[in-house]
């Protein structure tokens, strides 16, 4: 134990938990080992280490005012843990400084006059609240994003309807021209239908300049994207536009008919990919949020309680709840004051009879 309060003094915060390892080998049922061990990983920056051997400090302390501290410092590895989350995953943030919120009520309930666990928790409730707000804000574009695909999806729903249309004409000018032969007549309406299928390949291409970024790239399986798939809708178009106008129908023909399979393959990717679990993630997220607000109402209530500065909003609070959950905060709170009796007991001898 000295040893290991040596090397973290100095700094040596790998060596103080080495050593600190080697006094829970003759006392396992220490707090203070563990107390300390948990300071030197918060020092390394090993949060979610600092969060169990916090743990085990105050599960084996039978002091309240030490069980009281290890409840702290549980709050500040919670939200560090927590603020190391936000640039990957928000909900999980905001969940990391629900549980801080919770552990400094904890140290709160143990004891009152810790004032930093008070300070701590609104300041925490502050970072949720701009959490929250990122939050909503991604949802926004999510949802600006899904808009965007709809549009796209429709264009493009239109854009193959224009080319089977165009299509179906070029056969009936194939067969007019393989049954009666070529005529003034008959290439004047191959050449309409020619800009009509250089118009279509137009509104093909400028769709596929506007098509939703993240459809742009081949995903994990090696799916060809829409954006590819567009790509090569386009050429055959083109190719298409080429033997109309040379009156090469039958070619042309060909042309349209790989057109439309490519164009129905970038429906098919674009509707598969935005499909992909997308709409539950959006409504699981909401749903967290929703219960984090619930929670974050609830927490507020019940840190008034042990505080002792608004008993009436805490047992709002509870009405609202289960009985299961009620039994088990009722539970919890005659455990607690059942471990501050014994502690007492303990340590304390009375001249009378309290």
């Amino acid at each position: 134990m000295k040893e290991g309060n040596n090397a973290y003094n100095a700094g040596e915060y790998d060596k103080a938990v080495t050593a600190y390892d080697e006094a829970l080998k003759e006392a396992a049922e220490s707090p203070h080992v563990y107390f300390n061990k948990g300071a030197a990983l918060y020092k390394k920056g090993d949060y979610e280490g600092a969060i169990e051997a916090f743990e085990k400090a105050a599960l084996k302390s039978k002091d309240p005012r030490f069980e009281a501290k290890s409840k702290f410092n549980l709050g500040d590895s919670a939200y560090r843990s927590a603020e190391a989350l936000k640039e990957k995953d928000l909900q999980k943030a905001l969940d990391g400084c629900s549980k801080s919120i919770s552990y400094y009520q904890d140290a709160l309930s143990l004891d009152p006059a810790m004032k930093e666990a008070a300070e701590n928790i609104e300041m925490v409730r502050l970072v949720m609240k701009n959490i929250l707000d990122e939050i909503k804000k991604q949802k926004e574009s999510n949802q600006k994003d899904q808009e965007k695909r709809q549009q796209a999806a429709e264009k493009l729903k239109e854009i193959i309807r224009s080319q089977e249309s165009a299509l179906e004409k070029n056969k009936g000018l194939e067969k007019e021209k393989t049954g009666k032969g070529e005529s003034n007549a008959l290439n004047k309406r191959i050449g309409e239908l020619a800009d009509e299928q250089k118009a279509i390949r137009d509104k093909t291409e400028d769709l596929s300049k506007e098509w939703p970024e993240d459809e742009g790239e081949e995903n994990a399986s090696g799916k060809v994207s829409a954006s590819k798939h567009l790509e090569n809708a386009t050429k055959e178009q083109d190719a298409a536009y080429g033997n109309l106008g040379q009156k090469n129908t039958k070619e042309a023909a060909g042309n349209q008919e790989e057109a439309i399979k490519e164009l129905k393959e970038a429906l098919d990717s674009q509707q598969n990919g935005s499909d992909n679990g997308a709409g539950q993630d959006n409504k699981d997220q909401q749903d967290k949020q929703q219960g984090q607000q619930d929670q974050q109402q609830a927490t507020s209530s019940n840190e008034n309680r042990k505080t002792g500065t608004d008993q009436t909003q805490e047992q709002a609070a509870q009405a609202a709840l289960s009985d299961d959950a009620q039994d088990i905060l009722k539970d919890e709170k005659e455990n607690k004051e059942q471990r501050k009796a014994v502690s007492i007991r303990s340590y304390k001898e009375v001249d009378k009879d309290w």
